[in-house]
């Protein structure tokens, strides 16, 4: 139990995690001690980075690349579905590889390897830098000489990564000087890396990648496998666009060593001035303007535009702390609304009471898991009697009957200073110091939540909750009829109960 939560923890964070940080993400010492076995067993690696211990996820799972396999001990797993979205599986062509995480086979498969709580985000992570076939190598014959190509024979035909090994290293110190590339986004690495189907939102996060397989390789090479010997590894990425959750609650332990923003909100507008980020001082207004779904950019004179990401001729962009479904556990997590547009171009948010569309049969926040999952999937749902698809690619919705459109966003709910302020007390009170303190149901009904006391919903016959309490009641008490259901909403109750959840799971794992 230890290995799987530390593992998924660790793939959680872009695959590999500072020693230190152990403690913070609540492991336990009984976890931490069992560091060393894991080690062992190759489950983890651990190396050395800027004089401080990393540990690295590993597998010895990897993807079977065979079109037709009568049985063998990897994955069936297409590597397009695992990137996010294989076309010829929505075409006319048929894909011939797998296209679902938890059939027979890979059920199996990952049972034996303890890895079947990855999600499949999470299991991409660590295939990615354990699985040589998925990512090109770097071009070793490029690193050399001095041309465009250095000494790479095949030059924009090479099927090898045209990157500066050094920079990935963390040992180039030319800078501007050197000839070398040092961006996943020039023309012939992003066509190397989209030729082996690595889509656009994960070439932000290859250097990452990169540096977790050159740090394994390092360790291994060395010979290696234990905490007490640990090997050097290649700087982070410089780049930062996550706020760190243990400096917004109160308590980050890195200093100016966390590669995360430390900033005392969840979230930070910031524009680009040159090749300057600075911040906003509208901070906070911005957000309000921001959160809510019928607003296409921000109020007062120096606008912000939503669609576009601009402030006049600047780019602006947010940043934030992680979605709250990814880390449910954490305090000033994002809580993350879906709307979509109704005929009167009111925006409603799904599976809410707001002008009667309460039949919907998905929430915000399945909405949400599904798209931190695959940011490119089709999720289809019922309303009532009709049947939608909701594209998160292009953020509309579908009757798929009548064919009619409907515009779909996503937006952060709203939290002040004052709300941050009570979120990081009820962290230190008897309240559950673990929970986001907006972390009720998605489906539960947000007008009808007080900060004190409860409130009852009348719930209606087509709600899953109604259809669910009807079953459990037909079954014992049969030939009596429900003339009403209605569900208490009690936050103080709610986050009692989470408390005795979250304490139970600790204490069996």
């Amino acid at each position: 139990m230890a290995q799987q939560l530390l593992l998924k923890i660790i793939c959680d964070h872009q695959g590999t995690l500072d020693y230190a940080d152990l403690a913070d993400i609540g492991c336990g010492a009984d976890m931490i001690c069992a560091l060393d076995k894991l080690v062992e067993n190759d489950v983890f690696s651990i190396a050395e980075c800027n004089g401080n211990k990393r540990i690295f996820a590993k597998t010895k799972v990897r993807r079977c690349k065979a079109q037709q396999c009568d049985g063998c001990n990897d994955l069936h797993l297409c590597k397009f579905y695992l990137f996010g979205d294989c076309k010829n599986s929505r075409g006319r062509r048929t894909c011939r590889f797998g296209h679902d995480l938890h059939s027979e086979h890979n059920s199996i498969v990952l049972r034996e390897h303890k890895l079947e709580t990855l999600s499949r985000q999470e299991l991409r992570q660590l295939l990615l830098q354990n699985d040589n076939s998925l990512l090109p190598p770097v071009c070793n014959s490029y690193n050399k000489g001095t041309g465009p190509y250095g000494k790479c024979p095949d030059q924009e035909g090479c099927g090898r990564l045209h990157v500066c090994d050094r920079y990935i290293r963390g040992t180039c110190s030319s800078g501007a000087d050197c000839n070398r590339c040092h961006d996943f986004f020039e023309p012939h690495p992003r066509r190397t890396l989209q030729q082996r189907g690595v889509p656009n939102d994960l070439m932000a996060s290859m250097l990452s990648t990169y540096q977790n397989i050159q740090a394994m390789k390092s360790e291994g090479a060395g010979g290696a496998g234990s905490i007490n010997r640990p090997q050097s590894c290649p700087q982070r990425d410089t780049v930062r666009n996550e706020i760190c959750l243990f400096f917004v609650k109160g308590d980050c332990k890195q200093g100016e060593k966390c590669w995360r923003v430390h900033f005392n909100m969840p979230y930070k507008w910031e524009v680009k001035d040159g090749q300057t980020w600075s911040a906003l001082p509208e901070n906070e207004a911005i957000e309000r303007d921001f959160c809510d779904p019928s607003k296409i950019h921000s109020d007062g004179s120096d606008r912000v535009r939503f669609d576009s990401m601009t402030r006049g001729f600047s780019e602006v962009h947010r940043l934030s702390t992680v979605s709250s479904v990814t880390q449910p556990t954490y305090v000033l997590t994002t809580e993350w609304a879906w709307f979509w547009e109704d005929e009167y171009s009111q925006w409603v948010q799904y599976a809410s009471i707001k002008e009667m569309h309460r039949l919907s049969s998905i929430t915000s926040e399945d909405l949400e898991k599904r798209y931190q999952e695959d940011q490119s999937a089709v999720v289809k749902f019922t309303a009532g009697q009709q049947s939608y698809e909701l594209s998160f690619r292009d953020l509309t919705q579908k009757n798929t009957t009548y064919g009619t459109i409907r515009m779909v966003r996503r937006r952060p709910v709203f939290v002040s200073t004052v709300d941050a302020q009570a979120a990081r007390s009820r962290r230190n009170g008897p309240r559950n110091p673990s929970q986001n303190f907006r972390a009720v149901p998605g489906f539960w009904d947000k007008s009808a939540i007080p900060d004190i006391g409860y409130k009852t919903v009348t719930l209606l016959s087509s709600d899953r909750d109604y259809q669910k309490v009807q079953e459990l009641f037909n079954k014992t008490m049969r030939g009596f009829q429900i003339t009403s259901i209605e569900r208490v909403q009690n936050r103080d109750l709610w986050e009692v109960f989470q408390w005795y959840v979250y304490i139970n799971s600790h204490s069996q794992s």
